[in-house]
Protein backbone atom coordinates (compact mmCIF):
# COMPACT_ATOMS: atom_id res chain seq x y z
CA UNK A 1 0.00 0.00 0.00
CA UNK A 2 2.68 2.06 0.78
CA UNK A 3 4.42 1.83 -3.11
CA UNK A 4 0.96 2.77 -4.41
CA UNK A 5 0.63 5.86 -2.11
CA UNK A 6 4.04 6.72 -3.01
CA UNK A 7 3.45 6.39 -7.40
CA UNK A 8 -0.06 8.53 -6.14
CA UNK A 9 2.08 11.65 -5.08
CA UNK A 10 5.04 10.94 -7.93
CA UNK A 11 1.88 10.82 -10.54
CA UNK A 12 0.35 13.46 -9.84
CA UNK A 13 3.29 15.72 -8.38
CA UNK A 14 3.70 17.24 -11.69
CA UNK A 15 0.02 18.54 -11.95
CA UNK A 16 -1.53 21.39 -10.33
CA UNK A 17 -5.19 21.02 -8.99
CA UNK A 18 -6.38 24.01 -10.80
CA UNK A 19 -4.63 22.12 -14.25
CA UNK A 20 -6.20 18.71 -12.62
CA UNK A 21 -9.61 20.75 -11.87
CA UNK A 22 -9.37 22.46 -15.78
CA UNK A 23 -9.14 18.99 -16.98
CA UNK A 24 -12.12 17.82 -15.42
CA UNK A 25 -14.03 20.38 -16.25
CA UNK A 26 -13.43 20.34 -20.22
CA UNK A 27 -13.75 17.12 -20.56
CA UNK A 28 -17.13 16.09 -18.95
CA UNK A 29 -20.36 15.92 -21.01
CA UNK A 30 -21.96 17.92 -18.65
CA UNK A 31 -22.28 21.90 -17.90
CA UNK A 32 -20.38 23.51 -15.65
CA UNK A 33 -20.61 26.64 -14.58
CA UNK A 34 -19.43 29.13 -11.79
CA UNK A 35 -20.87 32.34 -10.95
CA UNK A 36 -20.19 35.61 -9.04
CA UNK A 37 -22.40 37.08 -6.70
CA UNK A 38 -23.46 39.48 -9.44
CA UNK A 39 -24.40 36.47 -11.71
CA UNK A 40 -21.66 36.75 -13.93
CA UNK A 41 -20.32 33.77 -15.73
CA UNK A 42 -16.45 33.09 -14.08
CA UNK A 43 -15.67 29.85 -15.44
CA UNK A 44 -17.13 27.40 -17.39
CA UNK A 45 -16.91 24.02 -18.77
CA UNK A 46 -15.99 23.61 -22.66
CA UNK A 47 -19.27 21.61 -23.18
CA UNK A 48 -20.95 24.98 -21.90
CA UNK A 49 -19.77 27.36 -23.94
CA UNK A 50 -20.04 25.37 -27.02
CA UNK A 51 -23.62 25.23 -25.98
CA UNK A 52 -24.05 28.42 -26.50
CA UNK A 53 -22.37 29.09 -29.69
CA UNK A 54 -18.80 29.62 -28.02
CA UNK A 55 -15.78 28.14 -29.12
CA UNK A 56 -13.69 28.50 -25.20
CA UNK A 57 -14.95 28.92 -21.45
CA UNK A 58 -12.96 32.27 -22.21
CA UNK A 59 -15.70 33.55 -24.89
CA UNK A 60 -18.31 33.24 -21.85
CA UNK A 61 -16.51 34.98 -19.07
CA UNK A 62 -18.01 38.12 -17.36
CA UNK A 63 -21.20 37.93 -19.14
CA UNK A 64 -24.40 36.81 -18.00
CA UNK A 65 -27.64 34.33 -18.92
CA UNK A 66 -29.67 37.52 -20.19
CA UNK A 67 -27.05 37.68 -22.83
CA UNK A 68 -28.40 34.36 -24.24
CA UNK A 69 -31.57 34.26 -23.70
CA UNK A 70 -34.53 36.34 -22.96
CA UNK A 71 -34.51 38.81 -19.80
CA UNK A 72 -37.77 37.31 -18.47
CA UNK A 73 -35.95 33.50 -18.74
CA UNK A 74 -32.90 35.16 -17.02
CA UNK A 75 -34.49 36.83 -13.94
CA UNK A 76 -36.63 33.75 -13.39
CA UNK A 77 -33.07 31.92 -12.99
CA UNK A 78 -31.61 34.82 -10.82
CA UNK A 79 -34.54 34.44 -8.73
CA UNK A 80 -33.61 30.73 -7.94
CA UNK A 81 -29.48 31.81 -7.51
CA UNK A 82 -30.63 34.92 -4.90
CA UNK A 83 -32.35 31.93 -3.06
CA UNK A 84 -29.41 29.90 -3.58
CA UNK A 85 -26.98 32.05 -1.70
CA UNK A 86 -29.45 33.67 0.64
CA UNK A 87 -30.42 30.31 2.30
CA UNK A 88 -27.06 27.88 1.15
CA UNK A 89 -29.35 25.54 0.32
CA UNK A 90 -29.31 24.23 -3.54
CA UNK A 91 -32.19 23.87 -5.86
CA UNK A 92 -31.80 20.08 -7.67
CA UNK A 93 -33.09 18.90 -10.96
CA UNK A 94 -34.59 22.29 -12.06
CA UNK A 95 -36.39 21.91 -15.82
CA UNK A 96 -36.10 25.06 -17.70
CA UNK A 97 -36.81 25.94 -21.10
CA UNK A 98 -35.26 28.39 -22.42
CA UNK A 99 -34.79 30.21 -26.05
CA UNK A 100 -31.96 31.19 -27.37
CA UNK A 101 -30.89 34.27 -28.91
CA UNK A 102 -28.20 36.04 -30.78
CA UNK A 103 -25.93 35.58 -33.88
CA UNK A 104 -24.16 32.48 -31.77
CA UNK A 105 -26.67 30.58 -31.07
CA UNK A 106 -26.70 27.05 -32.77
CA UNK A 107 -29.88 26.15 -31.87
CA UNK A 108 -33.63 28.36 -31.27
CA UNK A 109 -34.95 26.50 -28.30
CA UNK A 110 -33.55 24.09 -25.72
CA UNK A 111 -34.54 22.44 -22.70
CA UNK A 112 -32.09 22.14 -19.80
CA UNK A 113 -32.26 20.24 -16.25
CA UNK A 114 -29.93 22.23 -13.40
CA UNK A 115 -28.79 22.05 -10.09
CA UNK A 116 -27.59 25.12 -8.72
CA UNK A 117 -25.02 24.95 -5.35
CA UNK A 118 -24.15 27.99 -3.23
CA UNK A 119 -20.42 28.92 -3.62
CA UNK A 120 -18.38 28.98 -0.16
CA UNK A 121 -14.99 29.85 0.02
CA UNK A 122 -13.51 28.70 3.41
CA UNK A 123 -14.41 31.56 5.76
CA UNK A 124 -17.84 30.36 5.16
CA UNK A 125 -18.81 33.27 3.09
CA UNK A 126 -21.24 32.71 0.13
CA UNK A 127 -18.60 34.12 -3.17
CA UNK A 128 -21.58 32.54 -5.50
CA UNK A 129 -22.97 29.47 -7.17
CA UNK A 130 -22.13 26.73 -9.38
CA UNK A 131 -24.15 24.40 -11.17
CA UNK A 132 -24.28 21.26 -12.92
CA UNK A 133 -26.50 21.43 -16.03
CA UNK A 134 -27.84 18.51 -18.81
CA UNK A 135 -29.12 19.26 -21.78
CA UNK A 136 -31.98 17.16 -22.30
CA UNK A 137 -33.86 18.83 -25.47
CA UNK A 138 -33.57 15.45 -27.19
CA UNK A 139 -35.67 13.01 -24.34
CA UNK A 140 -37.87 16.62 -23.95
CA UNK A 141 -38.67 16.28 -27.72
CA UNK A 142 -39.25 12.69 -27.56
CA UNK A 143 -41.47 13.04 -24.72
CA UNK A 144 -43.26 15.68 -26.66
CA UNK A 145 -43.64 13.24 -29.40
CA UNK A 146 -44.87 10.17 -28.01
CA UNK A 147 -47.39 12.80 -25.41
CA UNK A 148 -48.51 13.66 -29.35
CA UNK A 149 -48.80 10.43 -30.47
CA UNK A 150 -50.86 9.28 -27.10
CA UNK A 151 -53.36 12.66 -27.67
CA UNK A 152 -53.67 11.09 -31.60
CA UNK A 153 -54.20 7.51 -29.72
CA UNK A 154 -57.00 8.93 -27.37
CA UNK A 155 -58.51 10.90 -30.04
CA UNK A 156 -58.42 7.94 -32.46
CA UNK A 157 -59.94 5.46 -29.50
CA UNK A 158 -62.82 7.94 -28.99
CA UNK A 159 -63.82 8.17 -32.29
CA UNK A 160 -63.80 4.71 -32.63
CA UNK A 161 -65.95 4.23 -29.31
CA UNK A 162 -68.53 7.17 -30.94
CA UNK A 163 -68.57 4.97 -34.18
CA UNK A 164 -69.11 1.89 -31.92
CA UNK A 165 -71.68 3.33 -30.31
CA UNK A 166 -73.80 6.18 -32.30
CA UNK A 167 -76.18 5.48 -35.31
CA UNK A 168 -75.25 7.84 -38.23
CA UNK A 169 -78.39 8.67 -39.59
CA UNK A 170 -79.81 9.89 -36.16
CA UNK A 171 -76.78 10.85 -34.04
CA UNK A 172 -78.66 8.74 -30.99
CA UNK A 173 -77.16 5.59 -29.61
CA UNK A 174 -77.38 2.44 -31.28
CA UNK A 175 -78.80 -0.86 -30.42
CA UNK A 176 -75.53 -2.06 -28.74
CA UNK A 177 -75.44 0.66 -26.95
CA UNK A 178 -78.59 0.58 -25.71
CA UNK A 179 -78.36 -3.06 -24.41
CA UNK A 180 -75.03 -1.71 -22.32
CA UNK A 181 -77.20 0.95 -21.13
CA UNK A 182 -79.55 -1.81 -20.00
CA UNK A 183 -77.26 -3.68 -18.10
CA UNK A 184 -75.27 -1.21 -16.19
CA UNK A 185 -78.84 0.43 -15.34
CA UNK A 186 -79.46 -3.09 -13.66
CA UNK A 187 -76.31 -3.38 -11.59
CA UNK A 188 -76.71 0.25 -10.56
CA UNK A 189 -80.87 -0.03 -9.67
CA UNK A 190 -80.01 -3.37 -8.06
CA UNK A 191 -76.94 -1.87 -5.27
CA UNK A 192 -79.74 0.93 -4.86
CA UNK A 193 -81.91 -1.56 -3.56
CA UNK A 194 -79.50 -3.60 -1.82
CA UNK A 195 -78.97 -0.68 0.38
CA UNK A 196 -83.31 -0.78 1.33
CA UNK A 197 -84.03 1.75 -1.20
CA UNK A 198 -86.99 1.50 -4.08
CA UNK A 199 -85.67 1.83 -7.46
CA UNK A 200 -86.66 1.13 -10.54
CA UNK A 201 -86.13 2.42 -14.39
CA UNK A 202 -88.11 2.16 -17.34
CA UNK A 203 -87.79 0.80 -20.51
CA UNK A 204 -89.47 1.93 -23.91
CA UNK A 205 -89.24 0.52 -27.47
CA UNK A 206 -91.54 2.60 -30.27
CA UNK A 207 -91.84 1.98 -33.93
CA UNK A 208 -92.82 4.15 -36.53
CA UNK A 209 -95.99 3.59 -38.29
CA UNK A 210 -96.43 2.73 -41.94
CA UNK A 211 -92.61 3.59 -42.09
CA UNK A 212 -92.35 1.10 -44.93
CA UNK A 213 -94.64 2.11 -47.21
CA UNK A 214 -93.85 5.94 -46.93
CA UNK A 215 -90.10 5.06 -47.75
CA UNK A 216 -91.31 3.04 -50.90
CA UNK A 217 -93.61 6.22 -51.89
CA UNK A 218 -90.71 8.93 -50.96
CA UNK A 219 -87.62 7.08 -51.74
CA UNK A 220 -85.05 6.37 -48.32
CA UNK A 221 -83.35 9.77 -48.47
CA UNK A 222 -86.76 11.25 -47.55
CA UNK A 223 -86.77 7.94 -44.78
CA UNK A 224 -83.68 9.45 -43.30
CA UNK A 225 -85.12 12.79 -42.80
CA UNK A 226 -88.36 10.98 -40.70
CA UNK A 227 -85.68 9.32 -38.55
CA UNK A 228 -83.94 12.71 -37.66
CA UNK A 229 -86.99 13.97 -37.17
CA UNK A 230 -88.10 11.45 -35.42
CA UNK A 231 -84.65 11.42 -33.31
CA UNK A 232 -85.87 15.25 -32.42
CA UNK A 233 -88.84 14.69 -30.90
CA UNK A 234 -87.86 12.12 -28.72
CA UNK A 235 -84.71 14.41 -27.43
CA UNK A 236 -86.90 17.09 -27.26
CA UNK A 237 -89.61 14.95 -24.63
CA UNK A 238 -87.03 13.65 -22.85
CA UNK A 239 -84.66 14.56 -19.66
CA UNK A 240 -81.32 15.12 -18.87
CA UNK A 241 -81.03 11.94 -17.14
CA UNK A 242 -83.14 10.01 -20.05
CA UNK A 243 -81.12 8.06 -22.92
CA UNK A 244 -82.81 7.78 -26.70
CA UNK A 245 -81.67 5.09 -29.38
CA UNK A 246 -82.09 3.85 -32.37
CA UNK A 247 -82.39 0.13 -32.23
CA UNK A 248 -83.40 -0.81 -35.50
CA UNK A 249 -84.72 0.19 -38.89
CA UNK A 250 -87.90 2.08 -37.32
CA UNK A 251 -87.32 1.10 -33.99
CA UNK A 252 -86.53 3.57 -31.14
CA UNK A 253 -86.31 2.98 -27.35
CA UNK A 254 -86.01 4.92 -24.15
CA UNK A 255 -84.43 4.07 -20.90
CA UNK A 256 -85.85 6.40 -18.75
CA UNK A 257 -84.35 6.74 -15.23
CA UNK A 258 -86.24 6.53 -11.75
CA UNK A 259 -89.32 6.24 -13.77
CA UNK A 260 -92.64 3.38 -13.19
CA UNK A 261 -94.90 2.47 -15.79
CA UNK A 262 -97.23 5.36 -15.11
CA UNK A 263 -94.25 7.96 -16.04
CA UNK A 264 -93.37 5.86 -19.10
CA UNK A 265 -97.13 6.20 -20.33
CA UNK A 266 -97.21 9.86 -19.32
CA UNK A 267 -94.12 10.48 -21.53
CA UNK A 268 -95.33 8.28 -24.74
CA UNK A 269 -98.53 10.91 -24.57
CA UNK A 270 -96.58 14.17 -24.72
CA UNK A 271 -94.82 12.43 -27.64
CA UNK A 272 -97.84 11.90 -29.44
CA UNK A 273 -98.72 15.50 -28.74
CA UNK A 274 -95.49 16.80 -29.96
CA UNK A 275 -95.86 14.32 -33.54
CA UNK A 276 -99.51 15.98 -33.83
CA UNK A 277 -98.68 19.41 -32.99
CA UNK A 278 -95.13 19.19 -34.98
CA UNK A 279 -95.57 17.67 -38.60
CA UNK A 280 -92.48 16.88 -40.40
CA UNK A 281 -92.46 19.24 -43.69
CA UNK A 282 -91.28 18.45 -46.77
CA UNK A 283 -91.04 20.12 -49.70
CA UNK A 284 -94.03 22.59 -48.49
CA UNK A 285 -96.28 19.10 -47.87
CA UNK A 286 -97.15 18.39 -43.95
CA UNK A 287 -96.68 14.86 -42.94
CA UNK A 288 -97.95 13.32 -39.70
CA UNK A 289 -96.65 10.34 -37.98
CA UNK A 290 -97.30 8.01 -35.08
CA UNK A 291 -95.85 5.27 -32.98
CA UNK A 292 -96.82 2.30 -31.65
CA UNK A 293 -95.10 1.80 -28.14
CA UNK A 294 -93.89 -1.31 -25.51
CA UNK A 295 -93.06 -1.11 -21.96
CA UNK A 296 -91.26 -2.81 -19.31
CA UNK A 297 -90.08 -1.97 -15.66
CA UNK A 298 -87.16 -3.57 -13.78
CA UNK A 299 -88.50 -5.05 -11.00
CA UNK A 300 -86.77 -9.11 -10.72
CA UNK A 301 -86.09 -9.70 -13.82
CA UNK A 302 -82.53 -11.61 -13.71
CA UNK A 303 -80.49 -10.06 -17.00
CA UNK A 304 -80.90 -7.89 -19.28
CA UNK A 305 -82.51 -9.58 -22.15
CA UNK A 306 -85.48 -10.53 -20.13
CA UNK A 307 -86.04 -6.97 -19.41
CA UNK A 308 -85.41 -6.28 -23.11
CA UNK A 309 -87.69 -9.10 -24.29
CA UNK A 310 -90.56 -7.86 -21.70
CA UNK A 311 -90.58 -4.14 -23.77
CA UNK A 312 -90.66 -6.64 -27.41
CA UNK A 313 -93.69 -8.44 -26.26
CA UNK A 314 -95.51 -5.32 -25.11
CA UNK A 315 -94.28 -3.41 -28.42
CA UNK A 316 -95.68 -6.75 -30.68
CA UNK A 317 -99.23 -6.25 -29.01
CA UNK A 318 -99.24 -3.14 -29.59
CA UNK A 319 -98.63 -3.60 -33.44
CA UNK A 320 -100.88 -6.33 -33.62
CA UNK A 321 -103.67 -4.03 -32.27
CA UNK A 322 -102.28 -1.32 -34.78
CA UNK A 323 -102.70 -3.72 -38.08
CA UNK A 324 -106.77 -5.02 -36.32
Amino acid sequence: MKKENAFSQDFFKDFSQEALFRVLLNQVDYSVCFKDREHRYVLCSSSFARLLGYKTPDDVKWKKLDDFVTSEEASAFVEYEDRVMDQKTPVLNLEKYFRLSGNRATVETIWLTTSIYPLIDQDGNVRGTWSITRDITEEKTTEQKLKQKDKLCDDLNARIHYLSTVDEVTGLYNRKYFEEIVKRNMRLFSRVRGRGYSAEFSIVLMDINHFTMFCKDHGPETGDVVLQYIADILKSSTRCADDVFRVGNDEFALILSDTALSGAKTLTARINEKLKKKPLVIDEEKYNFTMCYGYSVYKDQLDASELIQDADQSLFEAIKKRSN
